[in-house]
């Protein structure tokens, strides 16, 4: 009697494992679908543009249905948007760490981070794209700056705010003075590489750019407009006889 109820527990028990581990492997399954989905999405998109690129092109080239298309994304939209936030998931501007540490060192971590990304070939090809999609529609128009400036101003903002407040920093407006740090540092270097106008920037002379910025910004955001160690030597200069 006690033998064959536990032969029942044990078969109910491995039932639910069996099942628990089939689920879990379709999920997987259908991850691994979508992903791969994306990669060729991108690959159309820059080959034939947002516009011309259609969910048959992406379908035949993924080896799939339209019907498995549609069961892993809602539309052309929603895949390009996907692609977006694949290639933005592994950055967190908020993220980076602000406690204690120096106003210079934690400007130019954020900075950096996100300008590397932005300026970077994939990134900018992609933005190429919704650039073009303007002329067609306004459907991406809101993308471009959501994955252009946007989570970087946002970061700086809300940095400044916290600043602001603890007497750090002296700044009346933080969504204008993250606008303006943001522009001087990256803005006209990504406006020149979407354009396709300009020298391209090593790492090193982006970096250099983003520390000479970060300098000229905290010397006016200082309290008291006292201009700190981080500004360089020449711009101490300059404005000391101004």
């Amino acid at each position: 009697m006690f033998l064959r109820w536990e032969k029942k527990v044990r078969n109910w028990l491995m039932g639910i494992v069996t099942r628990v581990c089939r689920r879990r492997d379709a999920a997987d399954a259908a991850r691994q679908r979508r992903d791969a989905l994306i990669e060729t999405a991108e690959r159309v998109f820059l080959r034939k543009g947002y516009h011309a690129a259609t969910m048959d092109d992406i379908a035949a080239e993924a080896g799939m249905s339209k019907r498995t298309l549609y069961q892993l994304v809602d539309s052309k939209e929603d895949l390009f948007t996907a692609l977006l936030e694949r290639r933005r998931r592994p950055l967190d501007v908020s993220g980076i760490e602000t406690e204690g540490r120096p106003v210079d060192d934690v400007l130019n971590d954020m900075l950096r981070l996100w300008a590397h990304h932005v300026l970077s070939p994939s990134i900018i090809a992609l933005a190429r794209l919704i650039m073009a999609e303007y002329m067609h529609g306004r459907t991406l128009s809101r993308l471009l700056d959501r994955e252009g400036a946007k989570p970087c101003r946002d970061a700086l903002r809300d940095y400044f705010s916290a600043s602001a407040a603890s007497g750090s920093l002296a700044i009346d407006d933080p969504e204008e003075a993250a606008h303006m740090l943001y522009g001087m540092a990256v803005g006209n270097i990504h406006i020149e590489m979407l354009l396709g106008i300009g020298k391209a920037r090593s790492r090193a002379e982006i970096d250099a750019r983003i520390a000479r910025a970060v300098g000229l910004f905290l010397g006016g955001a200082r309290p008291s407009g006292r201009v700190g160690s981080d500004v360089p030597a020449q711009v101490r200069e300059t404005m000391a006889q101004s």
